[in-house]
């Protein structure tokens, strides 16, 4: 299914304009939907299957674009991350979970949220402990991003980055739409996910572009 994204949408600022100056004829909504996705890799030198999963709580905010009509399609003009959280798993061989998990002896992960359209002007706030920052990115180059990373030092098969709350909020540069169409039902963000894990005197590096995408129609 194709994942719709923060793109430039027609007339959307003058529809937000609308709901200032029509405030009787839109009703404003906060609705939420979980979101999932990761990978798995081989690594030669560790002889260790990485598994690294997202998830978390996307909350949105929305009116529709034409009420009292019976029409669907809606506007979106901010979007918040709860618990957004980043989980590595260790295993013996990569055949879809099914392997004994095998030990580390250390791991860093970390996670960049950013705009899945690639737009500059998306504003995004953070508690800690995300910071924001301008930096590379796997698909849209230099870009502000949501980073978080977490490191432990200790011998084990998994390892969890927990952020409670809601630490992450974008105000996309142009607001979204969502629709009922193929193509059209998912909103998304992008998020870089990225690793380095030791065992004994070797270690090996992971990363991989992963979309945070709310099915905002079914």
């Amino acid at each position: 299914m194709k994942k719709r994204f923060l793109a430039a949408v027609p007339l959307a600022l003058a529809m937000v304009a609308g709901v200032n100056t029509q405030a009787n004829a839109v009703t404003l909504h906060w609705s939420s939907k979980t979101y999932s996705d990761g990978f798995s890799a081989w690594s030669e030198p560790l002889g260790r299957c990485i598994t690294l999963t997202i998830t978390g709580e996307m909350q949105y905010h929305w009116w529709l674009k034409q009420p009292n009509t019976g029409r669907k399609d809606i506007w979106i003009d901010k979007i918040k991350l709860k618990n957004p959280q980043l989980k590595m798993y260790v295993r013996g061989q990569c055949n879809g979970g099914h392997a004994p998990y095998r030990n580390v002896d250390s791991i860093k992960m970390s996670q960049y949220i950013y705009d899945h359209g690639c737009n500059t002007s998306t504003a995004i706030t953070v508690n800690v402990p995300f910071a924001v920052g301008v930096t590379p990115t796997r698909k849209c180059g230099r870009i502000k991003v949501a980073k978080a990373s977490s490191s432990w030092n200790r011998k084990d098969h998994a390892y969890v980055q927990n952020n409670t709350g809601i630490p992450v909020s974008f105000t996309p540069g142009d607001v979204l739409d969502a629709k009922p169409y193929p193509g059209h039902k998912q909103i998304c963000l992008r998020a870089d996910v990225s690793a380095r894990v030791v065992l004994g005197r070797q270690d090996d590096g992971f990363s991989k572009d992963l979309n945070v995408c709310a099915q905002v129609f079914n």
